[in-house]
C-alpha cells in the first residue's frame, strides 16, 4: 500500500510539474507573443510614420517642383515669344525675298523668251533672205542663159546699137552738158517701204537741197587748209579755251548744259564741236595770210606818213559820263551834258591862268586824274584821244574837250620823242592794216577762201551743185 501510495505520489508529482511547466510555457509564450505583437506594431507605427513623413517630402518636393516648373514656364514663354517674333520676322523677310526671287524668275523667264522669239525671227530672216538669194541667182542664172543666147543670135544688131548710143551722148555733152552726181548705177534702190522706193539719186537730190552748197565748201576747205596749218599744241590750247568760253557763256545766260548747247547749235558731239571751231581758226588765219599778201607798199607807207609818230607823254583829267540822261553821285558820274560843262569850266579855268595842279587839288573830287606817260602811235587809247594828242603841241591843254566810251578828257601833252623809221614799224603798220581791212570789210574772209578754191583750181562735176556755188560767189563779190 505504501509502494502504491508513493508512486501515486511521485506520479502527481510529477504531474504537477508538467502542469506548472505547461503553466509556465503558455505564460512564456504569451509574453513572447504579446512582446511579438507590441513588435509588430511599433513597426507598423514606425513604418506609418516613415510614410507620413515620406508623403510630406513628396509634398514638399511636388511644392518646389512645381515652382521651378512654373518659373521655366515662364522663361520658356519670353523665349518663345521673343522666337515667335524672331520668326515672323524671318518669315516676312523670307516672304519679300520669294517674292522678289519669284519677279527675277519672272524677268528672267520673260527675257529668255524674248530672247528665243529673237533668234527665231532672225532665223526665219536668214532663212527668207537665203531663199530670196537663191531664187535670185537662179532667176538671175536664167536670165543671164537667155541673154546670152539672145546676145549671139543679135550680136551684129546690138553692137550698131551700141554705136549710135555712144555717137548719140558725144553729141548731148556737146549740145547740152547736163549732169548730174551719181553712183554706179543712181536708180539702184537704197531701200523701200511697202510701194515706195528710194534710189541713190532721189538721196542726193535731196541731200543736195537740205544742205546746199555751204556743207560741201566745209570739206573742201577743211582738207585744204589742213594741209596749210597743221594742228599744234597752240591750236589745241586754243579751240580748247574757245569751246569752254562758248560753253560757259550759253550756260551762264541760257542756262544750258553742254549737250543742250551742242544740240541746240547743231553738233553731234564736243568733238564735233572742236573739229568745227579748228576749221574756223585755219580760215582765220588763211584770212590774216590773204590780207597781208595783198597789202602793197604804197598802202604801208601812206599809213606810215599818216598815223605813225614818235611816242608822246601826256596826262589827262577825266569826267565821266553815263549813257542815262541823269548823273549818277555815287560814283561821280555825271550825264553827258553835265559832264561836257564841267570840262569846258575846267579849260576855262586854264585858260584863265589857274595852274594844273590846282585844277586837279580843285576838282579831286569830281573827276578822275590819270598820268599815262609816253604812249605810242599803236597804242590801246581811243582813235578821238589819239587823234588829239597827235595834233596838239608840247606843254600845251586840249583846247575843247575830247570825247571817248568814258566820258570828257581834259589833256596836258607834255613833250614826244623822235618818230621811228618806217623799216622798223612796218611789222606793226601790217598787224594794224590786216585788223582795218577785216573789221572794215564783213565778207573779206569769203572772199579769200574763194580765192583759195579757186587757186587750188576747183572743178564741179555736178553741175546742178556748180550753178549753186556760182551764186554762192556772188554774195560776196
Amino acid at each position: 500500500m505504501s509502494k502504491e501510495t508513493n508512486t501515486k505520489k511521485t506520479s502527481t508529482k510529477k504531474n504537477e510539474k508538467e502542469v506548472k511547466n505547461k503553466n509556465t510555457k503558455s505564460k512564456d509564450t504569451k509574453k513572447d507573443t504579446k512582446k511579438k505583437e507590441v513588435k509588430k506594431e511599433e513597426k507598423v507605427v514606425t513604418e506609418k510614420k516613415v510614410e507620413i513623413v515620406d508623403e510630406y517630402d513628396e509634398d514638399l518636393d511636388d511644392y518646389f517642383a512645381k515652382d521651378e516648373e512654373i518659373v521655366v514656364e515662364v522663361k520658356n514663354k519670353k523665349e518663345d515669344n521673343k522666337n515667335k517674333e524672331d520668326s515672323k520676322k524671318i518669315k516676312e523677310e523670307a516672304k519679300k525675298i520669294k517674292k522678289e526671287a519669284k519677279a527675277k524668275k519672272k524677268e528672267e523667264k520673260e527675257l529668255k523668251k524674248q530672247a528665243k522669239l529673237a533668234k527665231k525671227e532672225e532665223k526665219l530672216k536668214l532663212k527668207e533672205n537665203v531663199q530670196k538669194k537663191s531664187k535670185v541667182k537662179n532667176k538671175k542664172n536664167s536670165k543671164l542663159i537667155k541673154y546670152g543666147e539672145f546676145l549671139e543670135k543679135n550680136r551684129f544688131i546690138i553692137a550698131s546699137f551700141i554705136i549710135g548710143v555712144i555717137v548719140t551722148a558725144l553729141i548731148a555733152m556737146l549740145l547740152w552738158p547736163e549732169r548730174i552726181a551719181t553712183l554706179k548705177n543712181g536708180e539702184e534702190p537704197i531701200v523701200k517701204v511697202g510701194k515706195n522706193t528710194y534710189t541713190a539719186d532721189s538721196l542726193y537730190t535731196r541731200m543736195k537741197n537740205h544742205y546746199n552748197v555751204s556743207q560741201l565748201l566745209d570739206q573742201i576747205d577743211s582738207d585744204l587748209l589742213t594741209k596749210l596749218y597743221p594742228e599744234d599744241k597752240e591750236m589745241t590750247d586754243e579751240v580748247k579755251q574757245n569751246a569752254e568760253y562758248y560753253i560757259n557763256m550759253y550756260k551762264q545766260y541760257y542756262n544750258y548744259t553742254e549737250e543742250q548747247f551742242l544740240s541746240s547749235n547743231g553738233f553731234a558731239s564736243y568733238n564735233d564741236f572742236l573739229e568745227y571751231l579748228k576749221l574756223e581758226n585755219r580760215r582765220k588765219k588763211y584770212l590774216d595770210k590773204y590780207v597781208k599778201d595783198n597789202l602793197t607798199d604804197k598802202e604801208i607807207e601812206n599809213y606810215y606818213n599818216k598815223n605813225v609818230y614818235g611816242d608822246i607823254n601826256c596826262q589827262h583829267i577825266l569826267v565821266e559820263t553815263t549813257s542815262d540822261t541823269s548823273s549818277d553821285s555815287s560814283n561821280k558820274k555825271l550825264s553827258d551834258e553835265e559832264g561836257k560843262k564841267l570840262a569846258e569850266e575846267i579849260i576855262t579855268k586854264i585858260n584863265d591862268g589857274t595852274s594844273w595842279d590846282d585844277i586837279k587839288k580843285e576838282y579831286k573830287d569830281k573827276t578822275t586824274f590819270e598820268d599815262l606817260g609816253y604812249q605810242s602811235w599803236d597804242s590801246d587809247l581811243e582813235t578821238p584821244f589819239k587823234t588829239a594828242l597827235k595834233e596838239m603841241d608840247d606843254k600845251s591843254f586840249s583846247k575843247e574837250p575830247v570825247k571817248t566810251s568814258y566820258g570828257y578828257h581834259v589833256i596836258y601833252r607834255i613833250d614826244q620823242k623822235k618818230v621811228e623809221s618806217l623799216k622798223k614799224t612796218k611789222d606793226k603798220i601790217v598787224t594794224k592794216l590786216v585788223e582795218e581791212k577785216k573789221a572794215a570789210d564783213s565778207n573779206l574772209q569769203q572772199k579769200a577762201l574763194i580765192s583759195l578754191r579757186q587757186e587750188k583750181d576747183i572743178k564741179f562735176y555736178d553741175t546742178d551743185m556748180g550753178t549753186k556755188y556760182e551764186a554762192f560767189k556772188k554774195q560776196y563779190k
